[in-house]
C-alpha cells in the first residue's frame, strides 16, 4: 500500500498535476483542494515504518516494540500472552482478527502467512478479500 501512495504521489509530481488542477479549479472548484489531497498521501506515506520492528525499526515509543524487543522475540506471535495482552487492545479495533493473523504468522513465518490471510482492516469487505476458516 504505501509504494502504491507514493507511487502515486511521485507520478502526479511529474506530471505537474498541481498546475493542472490550478487551472481546472477555474471550472471546478474541487481542484482547489488538490494541496490537502497531496499532504493527506505525504501524511499516509509517514505511516510506514522504514525498517520492521524485528529488525530494529519502529518507533521507539511503541509499547508493543518495546515488550517484543525487551522478551527477545521477533513478534507478538511468540508470546504465550498475546492473547490476554491488553498493548495490543488497538491494533484489535483496527485489526479485527489480529489474533487469528498472529496466530497464522505463528504457523507459517511472517515471510508466508500473508497468503494466508483473510480479511485484515475492519474497512474492508469480504467480498475482495479471503476470509477466515
Amino acid at each position: 500500500m504505501f509504494d502504491l501512495v507514493h507511487k502515486l504521489e511521485e507520478t502526479l509530481s511529474n506530471l505537474q498535476f498541481d498546475e493542472y488542477a490550478k487551472l481546472k479549479s477555474e471550472k471546478n472548484p474541487v481542484f482547489e483542494e488538490y494541496p490537502v489531497f497531496i499532504r493527506l498521501l505525504k501524511e499516509i506515506e509517514s505511516l510506514k515504518c522504514p525498517v520492521p520492528c524485528r529488525e530494529g525499526g519502529g518507533k521507539p515509543v511503541c509499547e508493543i516494540r518495546n515488550c517484543v524487543q525487551g522478551k527477545g522475540y521477533l513478534g507478538c506471535w511468540e508470546c504465550s500472552d498475546r492473547c490476554s495482552c491488553t498493548k495490543l487492545d488497538y491494533l484489535r479495533s483496527v485489526h479485527p482478527n489480529l489474533d487469528y493473523h498472529l496466530d497464522l504468522i505463528g504457523k507459517y513465518g511472517p515471510e508466508r502467512w500473508f497468503s494466508k490471510r483473510g480479511i485484515h482492516y475492519r474497512w474492508q469487505k469480504e467480498s475482495t478479500e479471503k476470509t477466515k476458516p
